[in-house]
């Protein structure tokens, strides 16, 4: 490789690293799902000296039987977030995700064709940046780049890296589940080594694969531990986001990485097109990177699965698409560096977060107020709240991990509960219909502590028309309602949400916008992200009038803003009725979700425009053409223009 070389390739690490660097210091959804969970866990096991063995963090069901799989991963976190906070572990997340996207791109350094690469690594950066939180896969990340760079080294022939993946093995399966994934790389790279080798290496690399296992099972459950990832998935009784396939999201939204995604897939069967050529004119018979290939596919399938898988393949990809040949084009490099400067300074100014919409949309940048994840502590602690406690799925992990030892009512553990329970009980208790009196009566809540984006408006509004139900905190993740009970007279009469406390918290509001622009970049899309969903507990409460004016400052502040339209459509008066429409109307040009055609699509419909609806939604087709509830609309609009058609006599 000539220093210019050299250069190239040294620039386009450097790019990728940057932008992995920058698109992992967020905070993530981390603890509002799953960290302060894995907190506890990790506090209870250093107390203990042992592992749990049931679901113990909650009242429902504290005797069910857990295999806890990441356990190892939960008391580094623990003893990490004492030593160095919140902020603490974004940094080590961000060290992390970058050390891993760099080992994986220095497993194999590509023969010639250094842009494709840089592309590629760009692309593997931004898949990996949708799931840049703070949760024990970051070592499966890491993990998996480590051991293709190992087993690399032993394809060139050194033997320390042999005795580095037992141990390696070892602490992955106390880590992570997806330990299993490393075994499996291991097992393909036994394949490509049996291939046309002597019966003696045979015993040999067999030796070594097993005694892989055998460090595997060394977990707190043994082989029923080495088995588990295999039957995890038995026992879920509810859908999770991000276990559904990407085909499911591109029936209905975008984000990064559902557009990095296909775009890394090219690039890989392009690569693994040339080394099948290349191999076949040079008549190459051996078995050598094999591996890599199956491994990479297999990343690939499960990718298709479950996009919480895709990191997996970002990373597998890279070392093949570094074997491919071909050529350097150095100018190639200018629009490259361009794409890669545009993509960190949009993430730093917060425009990669905002314009994508949920349920999968980038967490915006910087460092967060770890503060603001104590509060059901300080009010337990200062006004004496007793449980049992209901919460839902998305914040049950945070709740236990601020009343500990007072036991939760749900988390996000689908596997950690009977799976009839979340149909027979947590669904119809949501629903607050009739089952909601006998579960509440049976279980005796004396508290409500909800996510907002979890149950939505209905849910907080039919809280607010029921007397026994008195909200005494609203902020922006949750509500929390406790019952209107003299034994519950300490909290009520101090924190009651009345009409002074709701002018308060507009008012708090109304600074916290004003202020926005003196912070710092470091912390500026985290306080926007909190204004923003701030407004929105507002419209769950009721309380919508008083939203529209800071929505529209804060609108003009980021008119790129996907959340805050939606926030636009169902808190607009009718005075403004027409800015909110004009809103609509660009964003469905150019869209990023299939309900943002919808939306305006609908608009449409009730003004009797029913030729400029479908158009609309024939546009909407052209980015979202497996979108049900679009072919839906077209439907009704085929009925309505046959309805409204004249008839000939």
């Amino acid at each position: 490789m000539s220093r210019g070389d050299k250069a190239h390739f040294a620039l386009g690490l450097a790019g990728c690293a940057l932008l992995m660097l920058l698109l992992a210091c967020t905070p993530g959804i981390s603890f509002t799902e799953d960290l302060g969970r894995h907190l506890l866990l990790g506090k209870i096991i250093l107390a203990e000296r042992a592992v749990p063995q049931t679901n113990l963090l909650t009242y429902t069901h504290p005797e069910f039987p857990f295999i806890n799989h990441h356990w190892l991963s939960e008391i580094f976190l623990y003893l990490a977030h004492r030593a160095a906070g919140l902020n603490g572990l974004i940094a080590w997340k961000m060290i992390m995700m970058t050390l891993g996207l760099l080992c994986a791109m220095l497993a194999r350094k590509p023969r010639g064709e250094f842009n494709l690469y840089w592309l590629a690594g760009i692309f593997s950066a931004v898949i990996l940046g949708f799931r840049a939180h703070i949760r024990p896969e970051l070592f499966t990340y890491l993990n998996v780049a480590l051991l293709m760079l190992l087993l690399n080294q032993v394809r060139k022939g050194k033997r320390w890296p042999r005795f580095v993946i037992p141990p390696l093995m070892l602490l992955w399966a106390n880590a992570h589940i997806y330990f299993i994934f490393g075994l499996g790389m291991l097992f393909l790279f036994l394949i490509e080594r049996l291939i046309g080798s002597e019966p003696q290496k045979r015993v040999r690399e067999t030796g070594w694969f097993a005694l892989a296992v055998l460090f595997s099972a060394a977990n707190p459950n043994f082989l029923k531990g080495l088995l588990y990832p295999f039957a995890i998935f038995r026992n879920y009784g509810v859908a999770i986001t991000e276990n559904a396939s990407p085909l499911e999201y591109w029936h209905t939204v975008l984000n990064p990485m559902l557009i990095a995604l296909p775009l890394l897939s090219l690039l890989f069967f392009i690569a693994l097109g040339r080394l099948i050529i290349t191999r076949f004119r040079t008549r190459d018979t051996s078995s050598e990177g094999l591996a890599e290939i199956f491994t990479a596919l297999a990343a690939f399938a499960a990718a298709c699965l479950m996009a919480r898988s895709a990191p997996l393949f970002a990373l597998t990809a890279l070392p093949v698409i570094a074997a491919a040949p071909s050529r350097t084009r150095r100018w190639a490099a200018a629009p490259l560096l361009i794409l890669n400067i545009l993509l960190c300074a949009a993430v730093v100014e917060g425009k990669y977060a905002r314009i994508f919409p949920s349920p999968i949309g980038p967490t915006p940048f910087g460092f967060d107020d770890e503060s603001r994840y104590q509060r059901l502590t300080a009010l337990a602690r200062d006004y004496g709240l007793k449980g049992p406690v209901f919460t839902d799925y998305n914040i049950g992990s945070l709740v236990e991990y601020q009343l500990w030892p007072e036991p939760g009512y749900v988390d996000n553990r689908p596997e950690a509960f009977p799976a009839a329970f979340w149909r027979t009980e947590y669904e119809p208790a949501l629903a607050l219909g009739p089952a909601w009196e006998e579960i509440s009566a049976r279980r005796g809540f004396n508290a409500i502590i909800v996510s907002l984006t979890g149950v939505k408006e209905a849910f907080c509004r039919e809280l607010m028309r029921r007397p026994e139900w008195v909200l005494v905190h609203l902020d922006e993740f949750c509500g929390m309602w406790v019952r209107n009970d003299i034994s519950n007279k300490q909290i009520i009469d101090a924190s009651i949400f009345n009409e002074a406390r709701l002018g308060e918290y507009v008012q708090d509001l109304g600074r916290r916008i004003g202020q926005l622009p003196e912070i710092s970049a470091w912390r500026r899309q985290i306080e926007a992200d909190v204004i923003v969903y701030r407004l929105y507990s507002l419209i769950c409460v009721d309380a919508t009038p008083a939203v529209w004016p800071m929505l529209k400052k804060v609108h003009l502040m980021y008119p790129d803003w996907q959340i805050v339209h939606e926030l636009m459509r169902v808190s607009v008066p009718p005075e403004d009725i027409q800015m909110a429409e004009q809103v609509l109307a660009e964003k469905a040009r150019w869209p990023l979700a299939a309900k943002q055609v919808l939306d305006w699509g609908h608009v449409l419909l009730a003004r009797k425009e029913i030729a400029e609806a479908q158009r609309v939604f024939r546009r909407g087709r052209f980015f979202f053409p497996l979108s049900p509830a679009l072919r839906e609309a077209l439907r009704i609009c085929d009925d309505l223009e046959y309805v409204t058609a004249p008839k000939n006599n």
